[in-house]
Order: C-alpha cells, then structure tokens, then sequence
C-alpha cells in the first residue's frame, strides 16, 4: 500500500513513534510553516526562531509517544506547546527579565484604528513583534497570541500579575509605535 499525505493527525502521530520516516517527514512538511512562524514570534528574529523550531521538532520526534489524540487540530496544538514550553524553558534560563518599574504607572496605549491594522502585512508584524524586548515579546505573544490570563502568565514565568499588565501595556505602545511609523511612510 502506497502512502500518502492523506493520513490523519492520529496515525500519523502513530506511525512516527514507531520511527516511520516517511511519516517524520510528513509531519515536518505538514507543520514546518506554521511552527516556524510561532517559533520566529517567541525567538525574537528567523535565525533563533529557526533554532528554536529545530530544538522542538527534534523534541517533538522524541516525545510524540505521549501525544494524546484529541480531534483535528490536537496534533498541531501539542507540537506548539512543545515549542513554546521550549521558548519558556530557554527564556528562564537566560533570566532576561527587563526590569520593570511600577512607580511610572502603566503607560497609556494609543488604541490604532482597526483599518489601519488590516493594510499591515503579517510578515511586517511578526518582524514588529520581534523587534520587542524579550520579556514584552513573551509576554504579548502568551497574552495575545496563546489567550493566556495574566496570573497564567505570571505563574509560568515566575512574575507578579501586575509586572505582565506592565510589560503587556509596554509590548502594545512599542508595538502601536512600530506601526504608527510604518504606516506613516506609506503614506
């Protein structure tokens, strides 16, 4: 029997922990554009982020035994929170945490027009959101991007819930900014 892409999530997860190479590499062509942005969002830049989806596609080979099939879109799921537990685990090791100081308040965020955000090519974002300090990128793409409440982000990154409102807020100026500027040459 000829194999072919058509293979669900589920057996496809099968057939890799049973070291299938074929299945390896359908998996790795299945997901690679899609974990290869999620990972250039929590790396900060493409080199790191390709580094980054390296560490966790090999990780994901390793450890796919675990993976829990839970209906379409569950394989995807698991293989970015391997990513991003990976991103975590790096983020706590380098303990890059910008100080942040509460004295200033939390800064006002100029709110863009939705319309303004609508001409913003998503390749310009992913290179804004780069662009920020670590402890602002993780913190907005938890927020943001993974719908994480402020007290889950603290827990998983040692922080009081206040220092993620703070970074968040700070993450959303600089990012209003970095468009505000963008869309301005456009003009």
């Amino acid at each position: 029997m000829e194999k072919t892409a058509e293979i669900g999530e589920q057996e496809l997860a099968i057939l890799c922990a049973k070291g299938d190479t074929f299945a390896m590499k359908e998996l790795y062509t299945r997901y690679a554009t899609r974990l290869s942005a999620l990972c250039t969002r929590y790396a900060g830049g493409p080199e790191d982020g390709m580094d980054l989806m390296h560490d966790a596609m090999c990780k994901v080979f390793d450890t796919i035994g675990r993976y829990q099939y839970k209906g379409d879109g569950s394989l995807y799921a698991w293989i970015s929170r391997v990513a991003i537990h990976l991103a975590l685990d790096r983020f706590r090791k380098e303990k890059k945490w910008e100080t942040i100081s509460l004295e200033d308040g939390f800064p006002d965020v100029v709110d863009l027009e939705p319309t303004d955000i609508d001409v913003l090519p998503e390749d310009v974002l992913i290179r804004f959101i780069s662009r920020l300090s670590l402890s602002k990128r993780l913190v907005f793409n938890m927020f943001c991007i993974e719908e994480l409440s402020h007290k889950q982000i603290a827990d998983q990154l040692d922080i009081t819930e206040a220092a993620s409102r703070s970074t968040l807020s700070k993450a959303k100026k600089a990012l209003a900014a970095m468009i505000r500027s963008y869309l301005e040459k456009r003009k």
